[in-house]
């Protein structure tokens, strides 16, 4: 009799470590990898949108520089982009979602950014003097894009290493394939022996025993809702894959002749990045991750109690079962 209670807690335990496991790859996902990808996306956005701001500025081969240059200098949208730059790099540190040795290749970038600022600022100062400026430009520009050491190549990788991470936890059911592998045949002997029990107490005993069956039944409902569960956290995962899939495919295109471009305006790729960022976080509302959480921590807890009332029932039933032998004795 205390097989039955034994394999409830077998099969509970198995459907909420597959489960868990799956809900905590979902928080780590939502919470981590994607802020860390949008972060180091606007990193990149924002750096390349300062060089164009910059050539715009400083002018570039036969451009000349604006006229309002010699006054306002850089002005304040340059200096606005890479400081929101350096902000993304921090953000997206911040978010957890980096190793160390890729935390490390952060802060070498931050400080390339920073050299980078330093050549676009001495250029600025010597906006008078082209061959001087066309020197800056130059170091920065190889600074920013030129070989493999350059910070939009680093960041790239970056992305790249982390959208395979996502794509990894996305994809990774190792844990929930060997937790149902050993769930499902442990809930049919669990229905087997429950079946069975049932017809015990009833030719042994004399008892129908419905509260023995209602015992059991929460232990069987918790696999229905783990299920339910784990499809929307599958779910919420391929909607994030997908969205970072997206961010990452964002890019800036050449500015316009009339240096209209805008990293805040509707069409621009930071205001895509902020809508790719809104519509993840309302798909993940919309499949509720953290609701089914919630409610299959009650399922577990009723199914926890369902199984200690089966054994006390059981336990009670042994009783009886003593005392007929004993008085058939």
């Amino acid at each position: 009799m205390v097989m039955l209670p034994a394999l409830m807690v077998t099969v509970l335990a198995l459907a909420g470590t597959a489960y868990f496991d799956v809900h905590r790859r979902t928080e780590e996902l939502r919470d981590r990898y994607a802020p860390a990808l949008v972060d180091l996306a606007h990193a990149r956005v924002s750096l390349v949108l300062a060089q164009q701001e910059a050539e715009q500025r400083l002018g570039t081969g036969d451009d000349a520089p604006l006229p309002q240059t010699a006054l306002v200098g850089l002005g304040e949208r340059y200096p606005s982009l890479v400081t929101e730059a350096s902000q993304s790099l921090n953000n997206a540190v911040q978010t957890g979602a980096l190793s160390r040795a890729e935390e490390q290749v952060v802060r070498v970038v931050a400080g390339l950014v920073s050299a980078y600022d330093g050549w676009i600022d001495w250029a600025g100062s010597h906006h008078d003097s082209e061959p001087l400026c066309r020197a800056g430009m130059d170091y920065a520009a190889d600074l920013l894009r030129t070989g493999p050491t350059s910070v939009l190549q680093r960041i790239g990788v970056l992305e790249a290493d982390l959208r395979a991470a996502v794509a990894d936890r996305a994809d990774r059911h190792m844990v929930l394939a060997v937790a149902a592998s050993v769930a499902l045949p442990a809930t049919l002997v669990l229905l087997f022996v429950l079946a069975g029990l049932l017809d015990f107490v009833r030719a042994g005993l004399r008892v129908r025993s419905p509260l023995l069956l209602l015992s059991a039944l929460p232990v069987l409902l918790v696999l229905v809702v783990l299920s339910c569960g784990v499809a929307a956290q599958q779910r919420a995962q391929r909607d994030v894959q997908r969205s970072v899939s997206w961010i990452g495919k964002i890019t800036v295109p050449r500015p316009p002749t009339d240096g209209t471009q805008r990293a805040d305006t509707p069409r621009g790729p930071d205001a895509a990045i902020e809508r790719a960022d809104t519509a993840l976080a309302e798909r993940l509302r919309n499949t509720h991750p953290d609701g089914w959480a919630r409610t299959s921590a009650l399922a577990l807890a009723a199914g926890a109690a369902g199984a200690v009332g089966c054994g006390l029932t059981l336990r009670r039933y042994g009783r009886e079962h003593w005392k007929i032998d004993w008085g058939k004795a």
